[in-house]
């Protein structure tokens, strides 16, 4: 849970993620993949909304580990036997994710995993407030808004009606995600390790582009190379190069320049919220580029054509006001990047109508376009912080 914290590292030296932590992406990684292929293997609206709601909670549990680490780990034994026990949970996650929906048995599972999941850092918040106070009014908000949550999560289970019961888990999420602004106040001596809580939010941004990688290379792999298939696997591949260059590109303002995340407030839940639409957005355009490549060179359907375009206007709109927060709305860098949402925008007409490669190698060059035209304006800012 974003809000947590720890006493403050005692090294001068910046913070930089630990090989344990990278290790937990890689569990992470596997569930994001399972929720991904629902889309890939049945593309459509349901499959899509299945996917997206099934990657919040997956996503929020990464936040709660990724944070607690960043205020609280020190990559010792007992912390990383207690995040391994939560990771279990993870893994159970990525197990049922491909099912969910078919039973009530399978929905099951994926919920259990997903409180273990989340027991898991309530029993690091446990262990870290013994020797630090700080974290104790931390550990009574996460323990008590986990138990609330958890019966409405539980309960849902109870409805043999699909709708009520994904609308109960939908009650659950929301009051998971509203709990850090709830308590914020309460939290007012929180501080973030800034430089380490973004590079941890870029590592798992690298890991949601790499569905788009893995997506390309297995649609390139079905399809035995066939001309058709590698022009539109290199375009794809261009447009996962933009869509990295420009995420990296729009944060690096300069190690330090965030420093207003260093307490839990606007700017924080800003940043931290941003990245849900804005990773999500990805993995939608990344769960949709096997189907690209496969299709022959045709056109795509109308939902892959709404992932990708959709994806990466809506990646571009939440990285642009993410960014906004810190440096104004009128800011070059982020017109430039709501200026080319919008020329995506205008491609949404006719994504069905256009073949594939061609889509993507638009797309593409939008991207990398715009982080072209946006470079000098970032060379510009790096010297006035500088």
């Amino acid at each position: 849970m974003h809000e947590s914290s720890a006493v403050p590292v005692e090294s001068t030296a910046p913070r930089r993620a630990t090989w344990f932590e990278c290790f937990s992406d890689l569990v992470f990684a596997a569930a994001v993949g399972q929720i991904t292929h629902r889309v890939g293997s049945h593309p459509d609206v349901g499959s899509v909304a299945a996917a997206a709601g099934l990657f919040v909670p997956l996503w929020w549990a990464w936040v709660l580990y990724a944070v607690h680490a960043n205020r609280a780990d020190r990559d010792t034994a007992a912390h990383r036997v207690l995040t391994s026990c939560g990771l279990a949970g993870i893994v159970g996650m990525a197990v049922f994710a491909g099912a969910v929906g078919q039973s009530r048995a399978v929905d099951a599972g994926f919920v259990i995993a997903y409180l273990g999941a989340r027991a898991g850092v309530a029993a690091l918040y446990g262990w870290d407030s013994r020797s630090n106070p700080t974290l104790r009014p931390v550990f009574r908000s996460f323990t008590t808004g986990s138990a609330a949550s958890a019966v409405v999560w539980l309960g849902g289970l109870a409805f043999e009606s699909p709708v009520l019961r994904y609308t109960a888990w939908a009650i659950a999420m929301a009051m998971e995600l509203a709990l850090p602004l709830v308590v914020n106040r309460r939290l007012a001596r929180v501080e973030q390790e800034t430089d380490h809580l973004r590079e941890r939010f870029g590592l798992f941004t690298i890991v949601i582009l790499g569905e788009s990688v893995l997506g390309f290379t297995n649609g390139l792999a079905t399809a035995r190379t066939a001309g058709w298939a590698a022009v539109t696997a290199a375009a794809a591949f261009a447009l996962t190069v933009g869509l990295w260059w420009s995420y990296f590109n729009g944060s690096g303002i300069r190690p330090g320049s965030h420093t207003e995340l260093a307490r839990t407030g606007k700017l924080l839940h800003v940043f931290t919220f941003g990245h849900l639409p804005m990773l999500l957005a990805l993995a939608s355009t990344g769960a949709s580029m096997g189907m690209a490549v496969t299709g022959g060179g045709s056109h795509l359907n109308a939902t892959a054509a709404d992932c990708i375009v959709g994806g990466v206007i809506v990646y571009l709109v939440s990285v642009s006001l993410v960014r906004a927060a810190f440096t104004g709305l009128r800011e070059s860098v982020v017109v430039i990047r709501l200026v080319t949402a919008v020329l995506a925008a205008a491609l949404l007409p006719i994504a069905t109508h256009v073949p594939v490669a061609g889509l993507l190698t638009v797309l593409a060059a939008l991207v990398i376009g715009s982080v072209i035209v946006e470079t000098p304006a970032q060379r510009r800012r790096l010297a006035q912080l500088g």
